[in-house]
């Protein structure tokens, strides 16, 4: 017999209910760890005390937003920053892309 639904019956290290976002099977982690890193090289995301935020605790919040795991953060860092020229910021061309198109198919282009 199996448990239909066995993630409700997992310890989970707090209380926090789940993220009722997911990502799509189109989307992998290094695109995801894009956002992660140029939100943490960009230092505009501060800790409740002012202090400039650690990249794994960005990294923890997009795993809980996302019901996903990173894995190791910073080795996943260090990977997107040494991709190719070109592959560098792959996912973050995608957005951009996207948010121009939506800006032309509005007219405010």
């Amino acid at each position: 017999m199996r448990i239909k639904y066995p993630v409700q019956f997992q310890n989970r290290k707090n209380n926090l209910p789940l993220s009722p976002l997911y990502l799509t099977g189109e989307t992998n982690l290094v695109e995801i760890m894009e956002l992660v890193s140029g939100i943490f090289l960009s230092k505009r995301v501060v800790t409740h005390n002012g202090a400039e935020s650690p990249l794994t605790e960005i990294g923890r919040a997009f795993e809980y937003l996302f019901n996903i795991k990173l894995g190791n953060i910073h080795k996943k860092h260090e990977n997107v920053i040494r991709r190719k020229i070109n592959k560098r910021t792959e996912f973050l061309d995608i957005l951009r892309k996207a948010i121009t198109e939506e800006s032309k198919n509005k007219g405010y282009l």
